[in-house]
């Protein structure tokens, strides 16, 4: 049986050939199928880098697979969402926009 890192991984590569501007302009969108697709995954959010992730328990994935953040704490979108509703509202409307 597969693991769900592995899961995850081959859904990637399975439905996601070309490269639609995932890590740049869109990676709220593919964050959003990972977690759609995987209701164990959440959306994450990278201040640092401006860069959303799909995750769980520690492990993070974007287009590129498996994303190892870099020096920076990824924080729950849901987190966000009721801690600080202003810069939330604005991260979706630069999403949406």
């Amino acid at each position: 049986m597969p693991t769900f890192t592995a899961e995850v991984l081959n859904f990637i590569e399975r439905r996601f050939k070309k490269d639609c501007n995932w890590t740049n302009g869109n990676c709220y969108y593919f964050a959003l199928i990972l977690c759609e697709r995987f209701s164990k995954l959440r959306m994450y959010y990278l201040p640092i880098t401006g860069h959303f992730v799909a995750g769980a328990q520690d492990e993070f994935f974007d287009f590129n697979g498996v994303y190892k953040p870099k020096d920076e704490e990824a924080l729950l979108l849901d987190d966000i969402k009721h801690t600080d509703f202003i810069w939330y509202n604005r991260l979706m409307r630069d999403c949406w926009a």
